[in-house]
């Protein structure tokens, strides 16, 4: 079996580490309880696997850096790890960082992106299902986990998934927020 790679640009997509708009997050998709403890953006792509017996594309994995909003600098990357508890989601900090951090998440609800592009990835609310680190390391201590403000991401049309196992690279951009639980006082 042939394995095949691609990356598609589709939409042009400059990838710059300015805010791409700061629409709020529609109440349904805000935590119950909870403060922001920090926001990033987030610049990488979404890895769909071609299951030509299903006709479809299959979400593998995101790839993504992610940068702090207020400084710009990279904190940390995305990607897929089954914790064994349902999640699947994980933001980590850089490879090597001390102290290490991740925040694994399953989905609670989702909505379509409201900037009007069927090309957009859903907005998400997530829920915490794994957490390594101190609350006061970047990951440790985070409830939810909020995707906003996405662009691009989509996978192609299932009419292109031609190729069994072919690989597709959909670059994207998102802003993530992330929550922690109010302190009792």
């Amino acid at each position: 079996m042939a394995f095949l790679l691609s990356l598609r640009l589709s939409l042009p997509l400059a990838l710059s580490l300015t805010v791409w708009g700061s629409p709020s997050a529609p109440l349904l998709l805000q935590p119950a309880s909870g403060k922001i403890k920090f926001e990033t953006n987030a610049v990488g792509t979404q890895n769909y696997r071609c299951d030509v017996k299903a006709g479809a594309w299959v979400l593998v994995e995101p790839e993504a850096d992610l940068f702090d909003s207020k400084t710009g600098s990279k904190c940390g990357v995305h990607f897929f790890r089954d914790d064994g508890q349902g999640g699947r989601a994980t933001w980590a900090s850089l490879p090597g960082a001390e102290p290490a951090s991740s925040v694994t998440v399953k989905v609670d609800r989702s909505q379509p992106s409201p900037g009007g592009s069927d090309r957009n990835i859903d907005w998400l609310l997530t829920n915490t299902t794994s957490n390594v680190g101190e609350p006061g390391t970047l990951f440790g201590g985070v409830s939810n986990v909020v995707r906003r403000n996405t662009v691009s991401g989509v996978a192609p049309p299932a009419g292109e998934c031609q190729h069994d196992a072919e690989i597709v690279k959909v670059p994207y951009k998102a802003v993530y927020l992330f929550y922690e639980p109010l302190q009792h006082q």
